[in-house]
């Protein structure tokens, strides 16, 4: 797409155009045929791209167009919610939560303002408490107008000695995460605030607990056995999952002799195991099957000409 961009697009010089991955923004002047579009198409036989015009949406950002510019504002979807403020997380990923949130919306959105409402709206059915989100809110327009003012201005740290970082692992909870407070202030007092002390949280995930999805098995490349209600028994190799392969006999229409026999025995009912574990190679699960047959004779494959075991691909010469 590089190679492709830096021949096709750039002699065209677009009004505008950006590209994230395969995702494509391309501004055109009104009345104009899409030149880049037909010429991207053309470049190469697997670049099949499709156009979508006057989109609303570009990733993650929501566009309007007004008067001839473009108005931005953050795309979200309606179903995604925050963190609930009663899950039993530390309160610093619901600060993070809201953080990122107001980030976000200062890097996409032309009203910023505006995105701020609909974050405080949008954490307030989280649950979250007015003065919890509106402290963030406070405390991220002065950095903000602390780095704009400080932006000709060296930092301190680089000045200073760096202090030694000391990072401890406390298993989470509203007890423990009430008392590291005072632990904290405890240590910088004692150490004269001579070391960075870090917290990391201890959390456990629902499904570390208990499985969120019912397993779903499906196995493959299995011997397997069936035997009927009449006492004939059969036996047969798959490379698929064996549910399906079972399915297959128990119809009476079907063409194998589990299937033959089911239509002419209406009341009979195959019962199924699987056997042994099969290789993927079908000359060796053949082999396994004949090997299988051999030693326990079932009826019905006494029907059939079952494969000859061969140890050898080509032959012994």
């Amino acid at each position: 797409m590089t190679r492709c961009e830096k021949e096709v697009v750039r002699p065209l010089k677009p009004v505008f155009y950006r590209r994230y991955v395969d995702d494509i923004f391309n501004r055109r002047k009104r009345n104009t045929n899409d030149e880049i579009f037909d010429q991207l198409n053309q470049y190469h036989n697997n670049i099949n791209l499709t156009i979508e015009k006057s989109p609303t949406k570009f990733l993650d950002t929501g566009l309007e167009l007004r008067n001839g510019k473009y108005k931005t504002k953050v795309y979200r979807k309606e179903t995604k919610m925050p963190i609930h403020w009663n899950s039993k997380a530390p309160k610093r990923y619901k600060r993070n939560a809201v953080l990122g949130d107001l980030h976000r919306a200062k890097r996409i959105s032309t009203d910023f303002e505006n995105e701020i409402e609909i974050i405080r709206y949008k954490y307030k059915n989280a649950q979250y408490p007015y003065r919890f989100v509106a402290s963030i809110i406070e405390n991220f327009r002065k950095s903000q107008n602390e780095e704009l003012e400080d932006s000709l201005i060296i930092p301190d740290y680089l000045f200073k000695e760096n202090k030694p970082n000391i990072l401890i692992e406390i298993p989470f909870c509203d007890k423990n995460e009430k008392k590291v407070k005072d632990f904290m202030k405890k240590f910088h007092a004692f150490t004269d605030n001579n070391f960075q002390l870090s917290v990391k949280w201890i959390t456990k995930k629902i499904k570390s607990l208990f499985p969120l999805k019912d397993k779903v098995l499906h196995p493959s490349c299995k011997i397997y056995q069936g035997v009927c209600s009449c006492g004939v028994s059969y036996i047969g190799e798959t490379e698929r999952n064996v549910e399906v392969r079972w399915g297959e006999h128990n119809r009476p229409f079907g063409t194998t002799e589990p299937s033959r026999h089911i239509a002419n025995n209406v009341n009979h009912v195959f019962n199924w195991t699987i056997v042994s574990n099969a290789p993927k190679e079908k000359r060796f699960r053949k082999n396994l099957e004949a090997s299988y047959i051999a030693l326990l004779r079932p009826v019905l494959n006494e029907q059939v000409a079952f494969n000859t075991l061969s140890l050898f691909r080509n032959g012994v010469t």
